[in-house]
């Protein structure tokens, strides 16, 4: 169970809403973290040097746009507004299902090694007993 990696995904795919990249202002070292997405480092080079373009078509969006439709109105190819390695990428990764099995393991974990008496127990304490669990398997 790497919860890192989990987090570093969810982080990077923050990249694919135009009203957090405006936000965010990513540069191309953020363009880095996709990388949490295997199946997206051979497209890593692509993304970097359509960057630029992607943010100047972010500029003016706002929290209400509906980014599926945003998506859709910049992969037509031939546009000007085109971002063919963006949009392909996006695509890729609203495919990826969440899941919340990782989460409930190290509530089970905790449940386990600790009972109501233990509630107040330091925060160093249970971190280390879930990472000895966890590298234990």
């Amino acid at each position: 169970m790497n919860l890192d990696v989990n987090v570093a995904a969810f982080k990077a795919a923050r990249l694919f809403s135009p009203f957090k990249v405006n936000e965010i202002q990513p540069t191309a070292k953020d363009v880095d973290d996709l990388m949490a997405f295997p199946f997206l480092v051979d497209e890593i080079d692509h993304l970097k040097a359509e960057l630029p373009a992607y943010l100047a078509l972010a500029a003016d969006v706002n929290a209400d746009v509906n980014i599926l439709e945003w998506w859709k109105n910049h992969s037509s190819p031939g546009s000007d507004s085109c971002l063919p390695h963006w949009s392909s990428a996006v695509q890729k990764v609203l495919l990826v299902q969440p899941s919340s099995a990782t989460a409930e393991r190290v509530f089970s974990m905790l449940n386990q090694s600790f009972g109501e008496q233990q509630q107040n127990a330091l925060e160093d304490l249970v971190e280390t007993t879930i990472m000895l669990q966890c590298n234990k398997r």
